[in-house]
């Protein structure tokens, strides 16, 4: 019999591998060397990358609710699955913009039902006291095979003159170690004496409750800072100017590593004073400035270097409110309808990650970083006002 522990270890490094294959295919298949450079090529990306999120949101809700009706892990085997199909196809794409919208939405699709598997089975097997830090880990493995998988993908394709084919085989062939491993070694937690109720009962039970209608407003402005700022990340590591000096890699390195380092052990901090309120807002503002600090400095990170200390602090405020999050979603949701809250908070995680860069996009070239500025400044206080409103979650499971 499989323990829980081996079950979430699984878990984590599944998620892991799964991320980083996934977006190594995707760093490939969107690098200049296998689109061309120009206009065309340009739009090309651009219509690739967005059908992945696009067939996130329209799946992820459904796959929520399968999970609740039938079960968590045949959802996260499909997941997987789906993520290593996509990057095998990918070997047959051969540039063609359909063939690669398409498998670009597959990988979509296989991350739908992947997050709201893995989050609900996470949910399942922890306690009040422990969600925070066990969602804090979720998130440092996803953040992790997410950059880590983007960054092999460039350099197997730039640095180390990977085949476009060497590339999609390699990340095919790790996820696939990946269904073999949720397989054999993740229990399923969904419980026999849950009654299903069909996918309609299953969506009216969760928007009738009221803590989380109360929480929506929470989430969509701190998922749409989230795309905004990914979006400008990219844009930085693209521009390739945090590769001109030791000291703008360190930083950034200070700002990653402090970051996990908040996102496990500010975690771990709400569970054991059980408040989930304090962190998210806490976190906000310093995931705001953190990404304003940033923005101020994007054509010489190394101007932060007198005051890494000062930048580390910050790294770590911001990791205070990722797990804080999700836990406290966990916290008001019920067992039979946990993983249709989290299909619909995914739900919510896609379309922010639309937004947000699209807000972006249309303020940031008329108004420059000041215009990036007042909208992190936005989002943020709309997302901590609407935090005020939240009760505490009280000892007990539901």
């Amino acid at each position: 019999m499989v323990s829980n522990r081996i079950s979430l270890a699984t878990l984590y490094f599944a998620t892991l591998i799964m991320r980083a294959a996934g977006f190594a295919s995707i760093a490939v298949v969107t690098s200049g060397s296998y689109l061309g450079v120009g206009p065309s090529s340009d739009l090309m990306r651009g219509v690739i990358v967005a059908s992945y999120p696009l067939a996130e949101i329209i799946t992820v809700m459904v796959f929520g609710a399968v999970c609740d009706n039938i079960g968590r892990k045949p959802v996260l085997i499909l997941g997987h699955f789906f993520t290593a199909l996509a990057a095998f196809a990918f070997i047959f794409a051969q540039n063609t913009l359909a063939l690669l919208m398409g498998f670009s939405a597959l990988f979509g699709v296989g991350a739908a039902a992947k997050v709201s598997s893995t989050l609900t089975m996470i949910s399942d097997m922890s306690t009040l006291e422990k969600r925070a830090q066990y969602m804090g880990i979720f998130d440092i493995t996803t953040l992790g095979g997410l950059a880590g998988g983007y960054v092999a993908g460039a350099m197997m394709i730039n640095l180390l003159h990977f085949t476009a084919f060497m590339s999609f085989v390699l990340a095919g062939s790790l996820v696939m170690v990946s269904v073999v491993l949720v397989i054999f070694l993740v229990v399923e937690t969904k419980g026999e004496k849950v009654t299903s109720i069909g996918v309609r009962g299953l969506f009216r039970r969760v928007f009738s409750n009221k803590d989380i209608l109360r929480l929506l407003p929470v989430y969509t402005p701190i998922i749409c800072l989230y795309g905004l700022v990914i979006a400008f990340a990219e844009s930085i590591a693209e521009s390739g100017n945090i590769f001109t000096s030791t000291q703008s890699l360190i930083t950034l390195g200070v700002v990653g590593l402090c970051l996990i380092a908040g996102l496990y052990l500010l975690g771990k901090l709400s569970d054991r004073l059980l408040r989930r309120k304090p962190f998210i807002i806490v976190g906000l503002f310093c995931f705001g400035v953190l990404a304003a600090v940033l923005t101020l400095n994007k054509d010489a990170i190394d101007a932060l270097w007198p005051i890494l200390p000062l930048v580390g602090l910050i790294s770590f405020g911001a990791g205070a409110f990722p797990p804080a999050v999700l836990a406290y979603l966990s916290d008001i949701s019920k067992h039979e309808t946990r993983g249709t809250t989290f299909g619909v908070y995914s739900m919510i995680l896609g379309t922010g990650l639309i937004i947000g860069p699209l807000s972006g996009s249309l303020v940031i070239p008329a108004y420059g970083t000041v215009g990036f500025i007042a909208l992190v400044t936005l989002y943020v206080v709309l997302g901590a006002l609407f935090s005020l409103r939240l009760p505490e979650p009280v000892k007990s499971e539901k």
